[in-house]
C-alpha cells in the first residue's frame, strides 16, 4: 500500500500493547533503527525534497504517520465543482490516463498536509479556494501557477507564486486583508522567480495608474522577464513609462493588448510607439488595439517568435 494516499488524523492514532500503532489496513509495527530514533524522527519532519519524502514513506509508515504529507504534481477541481483533484503524475501522463490515476478529495476535511510541486492550475468558483489550499500546504515548489476568474487574498497569492517562474491571472480579483485592490506593480514585485508574466485586468482597471510602469521598471526581479504579457491595458498606463519599459527590456518578448474603448488620443500615441517599434525593427514587440492599422499589426506579429 501506498502511503501517500493516506491521510490521518493523529487523534485516530490508538497506541497498542509493545508499541504497535492500530492502522486501517494493517498494524504498523515499531522499528529497531540503526540510527538514532532522534535522527529518524528529524528526517521525517524535515524531508529534504518530495522525492526524498517519497522514498521514505514507501519504505516504512512511519515516516508517512509522524509526518502525513500528499505529494502532488496537478491539482484541480472535479466535475461536480466541490472536490478537488489530485495527483502526483506529470501532467500529460495524467491526461494520457484521462484523470484515472487521479484521486478525488474534500481539501477542507483532509488531515494531511500538501506539497506541491510542478504545476498549478485553478479555475474554482469555490469561496476561499486559494486560502484554504494555503491553509494545507505542507510547501509549495511550483514552477507554473495559473488562476482564472478568482477571488484571491494577496497572502496567499504570494504563497502559492513565491517559487513559480510562469505566472497566469486572467480576471481575478487579488485584495489585500482589507479587501483594497493589489496594484499590477505590487503583484509583479512579489513574483522573484518570475520569467514568464500574462496577466488578463477584465474589469480590474484600478490595478493601473500613471506610475504603474515607472514602478515596475525599478523591479530587479522583472530583469529576468522573458516574455510579457497584458491584455486590456486600460488607458490609465501612462505611455511615456511603457516606451522606456519597450527600451530598457530589449530581450524580453512583449505582447500588449489594450481595452476596447481608448479614446481617439490614446490610440494616436499608441501609433507613434507602434511606428517607433516598425521603424526600428524591433522583434518580439507586439501592440494591438481595437480599429488599429491592420498591415501594422501584422508586421509586429511576423516578427514575434512564437
Amino acid at each position: 500500500m501506498n502511503a501517500s494516499t493516506l491521510s490521518i488524523s493523529p487523534s485516530a492514532i490508538t497506541p497498542l500493547k509493545h508499541r504497535r500503532i492500530q492502522w486501517s489496513d494493517c498494524p504498523s509495527k515499531k522499528q529497531d533503527w540503526l540510527l538514532p530514533e532522534s535522527m529518524i524522527y528529524y528526517m521525517a519532519k524535515n524531508p529534504s525534497s518530495a522525492k526524498c519524502y517519497q522514498k521514505l514513506i514507501q519504505s516504512c509508515k512511519y515516516f508517512f504517520e509522524k509526518n502525513p504529507i500528499l505529494i502532488v504534481a496537478n491539482i484541480g477541481i472535479s466535475k461536480d465543482r466541490v472536490s478537488t483533484l489530485i495527483c502526483s503524475n506529470e501532467f500529460n501522463e495524467c491526461k494520457n490516463m484521462i484523470e484515472k490515476c487521479c484521486i478525488k478529495i474534500d481539501i477542507s476535511k483532509i488531515s494531511s498536509k500538501i506539497w506541491l510541486i510542478r504545476d498549478l492550475d485553478i479555475i474554482s468558483d469555490i469561496e476561499d479556494y486559494i486560502s484554504m489550499l494555503c491553509s494545507k500546504l505542507f510547501r509549495c515548489e511550483i514552477n507554473y501557477f495559473g488562476i482564472m476568474g478568482m477571488f484571491v487574498k494577496f497572502e496567499d497569492f504570494k504563497c502559492m507564486a513565491s517559487t513559480a517562474k510562469k505566472i497566469t491571472s486572467w480576471d481575478n480579483k487579488i485584495t489585500f486583508n482589507d479587501g483594497k485592490p493589489v496594484k499590477l506593480d505590487e503583484i509583479l514585485e512579489c513574483l522573484l522567480n518570475v520569467e514568464e508574466f500574462d496577466f488578463v485586468f477584465g474589469y480590474n482597471t484600478s490595478l493601473v495608474n500613471a506610475s504603474t510602469m515607472a514602478n515596475i521598471m525599478k523591479l530587479k526581479n522583472c530583469e529576468n522577464l522573458k516574455t510579457f504579457k497584458l491584455t486590456f491595458i486600460p488607458e490609465s498606463l501612462n505611455l511615456n513609462d511603457l516606451s522606456d519599459f519597450l527600451k530598457k527590456y530589449k530581450d524580453t518578448k512583449i505582447w500588449l493588448v489594450f481595452e476596447y474603448d481608448i479614446s481617439q488620443g490614446y490610440k494616436d500615441e499608441l501609433d507613434e510607439l507602434i511606428d517607433e517599434i516598425i521603424e526600428d525593427g524591433i522583434p518580439d514587440r507586439v501592440i494591438t488595439y481595437e480599429g488599429q492599422d491592420v498591415e501594422k499589426e501584422r508586421y509586429m506579429k511576423s516578427r514575434y517568435n512564437f
